[in-house]
């Protein structure tokens, strides 16, 4: 009994072309991924090496205090909360 197999739609050359080409592909982003990933490295190591950047920040104004609650207090507002 002779049994007939499906023949490829496309040729051994295309195939092998085709694979060629997606390695490439895959080749030339792993290079491209390297190259950015060194640069980041650059631009970070320069950045920290510029040494202490001092900012002045605006002066608060303390507007208002008001008085620490007991941990009791504050169970019963949040019992009485839950129970809502």
């Amino acid at each position: 009994m002779t049994t007939n197999r499906p023949q490829p739609l496309n040729s051994a050359a295309t195939r092998f072309a085709a694979a060629f080409a997606v390695a490439g592909l895959v080749t030339a982003a792993c290079f491209a991924a390297g190259h950015e990933s060194h640069r980041a490295v650059d631009e970070s190591s320069a950045a920290m090496s510029r040494g202490t950047i001092y900012v002045k920040l605006p002066t608060v104004e303390i507007v208002a205090r008001r008085e620490a609650a007991s941990a009791v207090a504050a169970s019963t507002v949040h019992r009485a909360a839950a129970a809502l």
